[in-house]
């Protein structure tokens, strides 16, 4: 009895050796989890330390040091350039009202698409975030951008706290920002070629063949990588997010298409806005010109100098609409116009949004992994 005991106890070793295979034996999946874990502790630990940048951010310091340095402004320029000032505001003040309608509603249309967009860069990531909310935010970012000295990355930061208290996971979080970033570089080459197309003489005509060549490689890798890309990219952010997405939960299918289009549109209703200042100060310019100069306008605005560009990005795009055929007085008449609608206008409405947006707290926020 004894030994058939025993002969049985050894069957199930053996049985449970051959089912269950000793953890030493595994030595990739040993390093796969080690990989997983350590960058899970990335993440967690990214999370806080964008947490922490954001608790140290003065706001209401920063929004009382830019009130007194814009009211320094104006008083500067009120006193040494008041000439010239009246004669632009009174420029201004006598735009064709139909017009700033249209610029008005296409700058909503704008905002519109680049919420639209973030939208299906978290859906990807099977997250869905109020379009309300990412309305809001869109429209604070523009605040902290044009307000705030590194307004680049206080609003990048303060995009993440929130998408965090909507419950989105740190990974799809990462994506959607990096991606949303990547896109808009992206669609503003293809609607500068797109403006380049118009044309082979005349102002920005020596870009012509390098910009469409750019445009065209994005053109073909898209339609190569339709089906790729995205869930390529969301699946390595993921990945490197460790446990933060479900193993199990699948990657949404490839929406580069219309990402591409939310993008593009995005650019191309904000440009629009530019058109119809120009046409409410009674400018036509060729639409190469205008495109060239938009363009020129927002590659100088990402350059974290001042907040908003600190005028660079007005006088590129003036310069730029002059050497494109348009009259100096009225051009800049109507690039304060664009300013005013795309920038200077969203400025108290984004902080006035800002003031009604609940803040994250840190018990919403996973403490950080130790090293395993």
């Amino acid at each position: 009895m004894g030994q058939a005991q025993a002969t049985h106890g050894a069957k199930e070793t053996a049985g449970s050796g051959a089912t269950r295979p000793r953890f030493r034996d595994c030595a990739a999946d040993v390093r796969e989890l080690r990989a997983r874990d350590r960058a899970l502790c990335g993440v967690h630990q990214l999370d806080r330390t964008l947490h922490a940048l954001w608790k140290r951010v003065p706001l209401r310091e920063l929004r009382i040091g830019v009130t007194v340095a814009f009211l320094g402004g104006v008083v500067y320029l009120v006193v040494v350039r008041r000439g010239s000032i009246e004669h632009s505001v009174s420029k201004v003040g006598s735009a064709q009202p139909g017009w700033v309608a249209v610029a008005v509603a296409a700058e909503l249309i704008s905002l519109a698409c680049y919420a639209a967009l973030v939208r299906v860069l978290l859906q990807l990531g099977s997250v869905t975030v109020p379009f309300r909310a990412l309305f809001s935010l869109t429209v604070i970012g523009i605040a902290m951008l044009n307000s705030v000295p590194g307004g680049q990355a206080i609003s990048t930061i303060y995009w993440y706290e929130q998408l965090r208290r909507y419950a989105v996971e740190r990974s799809v979080a990462v994506f959607a920002l990096l991606l949303a970033s990547l896109l808009g570089i992206v669609t503003l080459v293809l609607l500068a070629a797109s403006g380049l197309v118009a044309g082979s003489h005349g102002f920005g005509a020596q870009a012509r063949l390098p910009v469409l060549a750019v445009a065209a490689a994005i053109v073909i890798a898209a339609i190569l990588g339709r089906r790729q890309f995205v869930p390529a990219a969301l699946w390595a952010v993921r990945h490197l997010g460790g446990r933060d997405v479900p193993p199990e939960q699948p990657v949404a299918a490839n929406h580069l298409v219309s990402l591409l289009v939310l993008g593009f549109l995005n650019w191309l209703f904000d440009a629009v806005v530019l058109f119809a200042a120009l046409e409410a100060m009674g400018q036509t310019i060729p639409i190469r010109g205008v495109v060239v100069a938009y363009t020129l306008g927002q590659l100088v605005s990402a350059i974290p100098i001042l907040p908003g560009g600190g005028g660079t990005i007005e006088a590129t795009m003036s310069a730029g609409l002059v050497l494109a055929g348009g009259t100096g007085a009225a051009v800049i008449a109507a690039v304060l116009l664009y300013r005013i609608i795309s920038a200077w206008a969203l400025v108290p409405l984004g902080w006035g949004l800002w003031r009604t947006m609940p803040n994250a707290h840190v018990a919403q926020l996973e403490p950080a992994a130790g090293p395993t």
